[in-house]
Parts: C-alpha cells; structure tokens; sequence
C-alpha cells in the first residue's frame, strides 16, 4: 500500500498565512496545487525572452522562493539587465536569495535584487517586463486597481505584464464543474480531503477571485489595450498585457 505524501501547509494553521511554515514547503506545495506548475513557469520565461532588453528593469512581483528569477537568470542570453523581487515574506526573501546566489556569482551580465515589502504600497521604476505569479487573488478590487496601474505606468512602450492568476467562472455552474474537477486533480497528487478541504477554509477570507470578462475590464480600466490569454486550466489563467 503506499502512503499518501502529507502536504503539510494544508494541516498546519487554520488561516492561511505566508509565514516561515509555509516559505519552506512553498515550492513542493505549488507544484501539488498549482495545475502544470512547471510548465506555467516555463512559459513565462520562455514569454519573458521577448522583452529582457539590454539596459531594461524586470520586476518579479510577489516572486516567493524566487523561482521565476532563477529560471530567467538561467536562459542562456547575452542581454545585460537588472531585475528586482519584491515579496511581504522575509523568510521566502532569504530563500529566494540563497536558491539564486550560485548563479548570480556567475553571472555578470545580470544584477539582481530581493527586497521584502508590502508590495501594495511599492513604487515602480520604468521597466520593460513585470512579472506576477499567484499574487493577484489575494489582492481585493481597489488594490488590484491600484497595481495595475501603477504596473501600466511603469512600462515602457512596448513592455509587457506577464500575469498568472487564479480566476472565477462566468456562472456558477461552470464554478462548480471546474472546482471539482480541481478538486479531482488534487487528490491525484496525493493530496487527502482532509487536507484540500482545510485548505480551502483557510483562505476563505484571503482570496478575492475575478471573472475573466473583470479581469480583462480591470486591465483596459488600467490603460491595456493588448492583451492575450496563453495558459489556461480550471480556473487558472496565464496571459500577457502590452502597453
């Protein structure tokens, strides 16, 4: 018989938080969680190539253990240019700098950044690439308002946001056909009920989700007028806004 592997964010705290707890078992977490976790990460670098010009700033917003950064950093490129992480856990910081350290020593061509902050209250240098992985559902309506523009404001003619996000259904049919389905595909990666089920209750009051026809609206209220959805899988989506 095997023995189901314990996802331990899942059992630990009743409300969800992105303490020490969670920032160690982050990345084997998402990867049991997050629906083709890889390959979301994969396209979103493989998009970033378009835009990683020579002298440009890149913005990682709400980067974790830094993973998107390393895989970037990774891409075997001549471009010279900055790029900066910004995450509200100090402990997901630490990881991200010590899992990026060997690459940054060996790489000149690139300077990098960590910072901890509340990345509501941050402000955005021009920049040709910001990138947001799973930051946006837990922002609410007037924050996500907020970012949005400021990331607008932030690019460069022809720079792009790379967003990838959880969103709601157009109807609730389709909200529940889709979370089971998610529900289904969790308990396929050894996940127990119990666990999914605790889970759920611990971010009831920390995840605002968005249909796609407000999600959309909220960029062009932004200012974008070019966007495309590349990923899409239950209700999570990846897509691209150029300015």
């Amino acid at each position: 018989m095997v023995k189901k592997k314990k996802d331990t964010l899942s059992l630990v705290e009743k409300t969800w938080r992105f303490d020490n707890k969670v920032a160690l078992k982050f990345d084997t977490h998402v990867n049991q969680s997050i629906p083709h976790y890889l390959d979301l990460q994969s396209y979103t670098v493989k998009l970033s190539e378009w835009f990683l010009k020579d002298n440009t700033l890149v913005y990682d917003l709400g980067c974790s253990t830094g993973e998107t950064i390393k895989e970037i950093l990774n891409l075997n490129i001549s471009t010279k240019f900055s790029i900066m992480g910004f995450d509200n856990s100090q402990k997901m910081i630490e990881l991200a700098k010590r899992k990026t350290s060997k690459i940054i020593k060996n790489n000149d061509r690139v300077k990098v950044d960590f910072q901890c902050k509340d990345i509501t209250k941050i402000n955005l240098k021009k920049s040709n690439l910001i990138i947001s992985f799973l930051l946006f559902p837990f922002l609410n309506l007037e924050q996500r308002k907020a970012l949005l523009k400021k990331i607008y404001k932030s690019l460069n003619s022809g720079g792009a946001f790379i967003c990838v996000e959880k969103i709601r259904a157009k109807n609730s049919y389709f909200e529940d056909v889709l979370n089971q389905m998610y529900f289904d595909f969790k308990l396929s990666k050894n996940l127990s009920e119990e666990e999914i089920l605790n889970k759920a209750k611990s971010l009831r009051s920390s995840m605002y989700l968005f249909d796609e026809k407000k999600t959309k609206s909220l960029l062009e209220l932004a200012g974008f007028k070019d966007y495309e959805i590349f990923f899409k899988c239950f209700n999570f989506i990846g897509y691209i806004a150029i300015r």
